[in-house]
């Protein structure tokens, strides 16, 4: 059954004068956190074999961190998921091939709008309560279908956790 992982990024510096927002990068408390949640991600038994990665250093950073405590992966950069929409994130997902895990590092809102966009009859309550208010850096939503990623749409899936990298110490 395809599983579906919408990671937001870590921590990252904040906006600056002269910084290019796609060339933020990790503060230290995102990279600690990054490294947590690949481990949790891990703890709960995924195993992603394709890792679509939006373009930006702060994205970058989280899943090389985040792939650490996770099995060989195709890594995947993706300019359409930096400033996308959830049609936008659909369309890259359908060209997931045979992988059975995917793992999306991206940004909000468009993670946490997919996973409440997906989430279907099954889904667990308190995870769909967590999606309503955003997920926050380090943090993952998890989906499964019971149908190939080029046939996904609206409420077919089950949101079934989510999972969080933040319990680290800065």
């Amino acid at each position: 059954m395809p599983t579906l992982i919408l990671a937001r990024h870590a921590k990252a510096e904040a906006p600056a004068a002269g910084l290019q927002d796609t060339d933020r990068a990790l503060e230290l408390i995102g990279r600690k956190a990054s490294t947590r949640l690949g481990q949790v991600i891990a703890e709960a038994g995924l195993e992603p074999q394709l890792a679509l990665v939006s373009p930006a250093v702060r994205t970058q950073q989280t899943w090389k961190l985040m792939s650490t405590a996770l099995g060989e992966c195709e890594t995947r950069l993706d300019d359409e998921l930096y400033e996308t929409h959830v049609a936008g994130l659909l369309e890259v997902l359908r060209d997931a091939g045979d992988a059975e895990t995917v793992v999306v590092v991206g940004h909000e809102p468009t993670s946490s709008a997919a996973a409440a966009h997906l989430a279907g009859a099954g889904s667990d309550k308190t995870a769909l309560q967590r999606v309503a208010h955003g997920l926050p850096t380090a943090t993952a939503a998890v989906l499964e279908f019971d149908c190939p990623w080029t046939e996904i749409t609206s409420r077919c899936g089950r949101l079934v956790s989510v999972l969080s990298g933040r319990d680290v110490e800065e």
